[in-house]
């Protein structure tokens, strides 16, 4: 929960506007608390963690008891009774014990991934339901100004002063925007609906409509530095190839002699005899090729962990540069639409005759389209962000 208050103190920082009745940190802690899916995986990594505790205990002794008949001179019974236990060689326990914490801490791992991906997953749900509650208030804008302006003309085509050229043309506009509206709803639903699934399927107010203030990115080499060190899942690789090089020594233990140790005990005819038993194993063809298997594998499990590493790194520098990018863009457009000509002086050039109608439109609709591709770029900036401080979660 530390780590996930950091994130949240990087990327949406205390004081902001984005406190409605959920904020992200509030809905991120009830996925946590209320998601099958993570409650199904900590059971998965119960079982896991027992399972990998189960084969480092003794095999089951062997407990045999024999009944003779005898005829002629030898007549009468006689039987035998024997307890043995075998045992492996002891350094085949102590690697055993190795490998089942090894493989306890790689489950913990893999579960902390799975959370981690769950956690994300409903953060960025969050984001892209701010941004489509943005584009939504954008859209009523543009739907307001075309009704407002169909009404207008409509009184200027029965005063004789519109042809109905221009009154096709805000109808068209009119009907765009309305589609445009209803599909982002259709959108906003579903994404809506996708963070009750998030907690089971129950309903969750998530209110928020504006983003928080921009974070500040740190330098990239500090960032990957904190993400190769927290990532679970590079961990839970790091476990993987602990675990297969752990196993090259069990094997060679599993290869050297097994020991029995036991109980005999003998009625015969001429009384009872009693005492030990002690054996040796020899594996001379059972764990064949065994050793150079578990090497191989190790081999494997290592390629994967320097694979993932670099891979990662790859797509660590990919995330800072979009997002540095997509930084400049926004700024730069904020920059740009402040100084452009807002609906109210488009609408008064229209009214003086300064414009005609298909000037008016071009126009305002390059304006709604720049302002919708600004929210685009932070919804895009956002995402990129988050993605960046997953590691936090």
């Amino acid at each position: 929960m530390k780590r996930l208050i950091f994130l949240l103190a990087c990327v949406f920082p205390a004081g902001s506007t984005l406190v409605a009745q959920n904020t992200i940190e509030e809905v991120l802690a009830r996925v946590e608390q209320a998601s099958i899916a993570m409650e199904a995986q900590r059971k998965l990594t119960e079982a896991q963690k027992l399972e990998a505790k189960t084969g480092n205990y003794l095999s089951n002794p062997s407990v045999g008891y024999e009944s003779l008949w005898g005829s002629g001179e030898n007549r009468g019974n006689s039987g035998e009774l024997s307890v043995v236990q075998t045992f492996d060689f002891p350094s085949a326990y102590g690697n055993r014990n190795k490998i089942a914490r090894l493989k306890g801490e790689m489950y913990d791992q893999e579960q902390k991934a799975f959370r981690r991906q769950l956690l994300l997953n409903a953060q960025m749900t969050c984001l892209e339901i701010i941004y489509l509650r943005q584009q939504e208030a954008l859209l009523h804008e543009r739907l307001e100004n075309a009704r407002h302006l169909a009404q207008a003309y409509q009184q200027k085509l029965e005063a004789g002063d519109a042809n109905i050229i221009a009154i096709n043309k805000i109808s068209l506009e009119q009907l765009n925007a309305q589609t445009a509206l209803s599909l982002n709803e259709t959108a906003l639903r579903s994404k809506l609906e996708q963070l009750s699934n998030l907690v089971g399927g129950e309903p969750i107010e998530f209110t928020a409509q504006n983003y928080t203030p921009e974070p500040t990115l740190p330098p990239l080499h500090l960032l990957e530095e904190q993400y190769m060190q927290n990532d679970p899942n590079l961990q839970a690789l790091e476990h993987a190839y602990g675990i297969d090089q752990r196993s090259i020594a069990l094997n060679r233990s599993l290869s050297l002699p097994q020991f029995e140790v036991g109980y005999r005990q003998n009625f015969g005819l001429e009384g009872k005899a009693k005492g030990f038993v002690v054996g040796i194993s020899v594996p001379l063809f059972e764990n064949k090729n065994k050793v150079k298997a578990a090497k191989a594998r190790s081999f494997f499990s290592q390629a994967q962990l320097q694979s993932s590493k670099l891979n990662l790194s790859t797509e660590l520098k990919q995330l800072y540069e979009q997002a540095q990018t997509l930084q400049r863009s926004g700024l730069e457009l904020r920059q740009l639409l402040s100084r452009q000509n807002n609906l109210e002086i488009l609408k008064k050039a229209l009214d003086a005759g300064q414009i005609d109608i298909i000037a008016y439109f071009t126009e305002v609709n390059m304006l709604f389209e720049s302002r919708a591709q600004l929210l685009t770029i932070e919804r895009d900036y956002r995402l990129a962000v988050a993605q960046l401080f997953r590691y936090t979660l």
